[in-house]
């Protein structure tokens, strides 16, 4: 049985998989199993990732198109691994990763380890670390509920977990497989949810109880330029409301959900609501003047953001959050609909800019 599983969701990424594949290939660690989980690619994906199977590590599955989340929890059915670990196949990592971050979760007997990622912006040949506001490293119940505090919404004053990048993110924690199955984790479907990755990370921060935070930065995300200011999404708040009744339900069955409910629904106002009102304006949402203004109004109707406007949480927070809460508590469409038009207006002379 191999010390680690290391599962790639595959779909349609031909340009980029080479470079994912052989940084995992490349390891120190050799005691690991590569599942390649094709999901129904039509380019030449597959028959690259087939490329590969002259390395016994190596496992190419090839299953119907069920998205990203059906993807990995596909591979985690296939798995054979003592850890799991998941990377995105437009990424890479350190060749001393699984060394790493196996050595630390022995040692610790973690259930749960959460390590750093370097933000790789190729268009301007920018690279940044990005970690976490901690002293490393943190191990316990301590940094267990401030984890599960930070998922599940932001702090109500503009403190240094404010700024933190992709917190929720499944690529950056190994997981011990006993554990993430007795615990019944799983990936929801993003056609129906969007940050379908943000749910697993609480119910895994929720269920744990060896959790180990490392400084490494092993993994290499790339990313998009093309930010939520130039994207279209149809259906968003639809998708984020279903994502926030997820989370709410894992808070419920932990008996958590009363100790963290303003903090959810400050979380809420901030990522489900005001991301949707920016996509309103996206220059690539079809709609009109007409068209938009309904879906500002349409917006304004979810009964979980009258009931997020109503809480004060962030009353005392940072700028943008007071100012998101001072807009959204009027309820009045037209204000609403301006304020996020010059708002929208400002985030893309700034992306010009970058």
């Amino acid at each position: 049985m191999p010390q680690i599983s290391v599962i790639v969701p595959v779909y349609n990424v031909e340009q980029y998989l080479d470079q994912c594949v052989k940084s995992i290939l490349a390891q120190s660690f050799t005691d690991f199993e590569l599942l390649l989980v094709n999901d129904a690619s039509t380019d030449h994906s597959l028959q690259k990732a087939q490329e590969y199977r002259f390395d016994r590590r190596v496992q190419v599955l090839d299953k119907p198109h069920g998205g990203l989340g059906n993807t990995r929890n596909y591979g985690v059915q296939h798995a054979r691994g003592k850890y799991l670990l998941f990377v995105d196949s437009d990424d890479w990592v350190e060749e001393d990763m699984l060394r790493d971050l196996y050595s630390l979760a022995e040692a610790y007997r973690a259930d749960l380890v959460v390590f750093n990622f370097v933000r790789e912006n190729l268009q301007n040949a920018e690279s940044r670390v990005c970690s976490l506001p901690v002293h490393y490293p943190e191990f316990g119940q301590d940094i267990q509920k401030r984890m599960v505090a930070e998922l599940v919404g932001p702090d109500p004053c503009d403190g240094p977990w404010h700024h933190v990048e992709l917190l929720g993110c499944a690529c950056r924690r190994m997981y011990l497989r006993s554990w993430y199955l007795k615990n019944n984790i799983s990936f929801g479907n993003e056609q129906k949810i969007m940050l379908e990755d943000l749910p697993v990370s609480l119910h895994a921060h929720c269920a744990s109880e060896r959790l180990l935070l490392t400084g490494g930065a092993y993994y290499h995300y790339r990313y998009n330029p093309n930010s939520l200011s130039t994207r279209y999404r149809p259906r968003k708040m639809e998708m984020l409301t279903a994502c926030f009744q997820r989370m709410r339900k894992i808070l419920l069955n932990y008996n958590l959900y009363e100790q963290y409910r303003e903090r959810h629904l400050a979380w809420f106002l901030r990522f489900a609501a005001h991301s949707s009102l920016v996509n309103c304006f996206s220059p690539l949402n079809p709609a009109g003047f007409s068209g938009r203004y309904r879906e500002v109004c349409e917006i304004l109707k979810n009964p979980v953001l009258r009931e997020a406007a109503r809480s004060d949480y962030l009353k005392h927070g940072a700028a943008s959050d007071r100012m998101i809460l001072r807009v959204l508590r009027t309820h009045f469409p037209p204000l609403v609909y301006l304020s996020y038009r010059l708002y929208s207006r400002i985030l893309m002379k700034d992306e010009t800019r970058k």
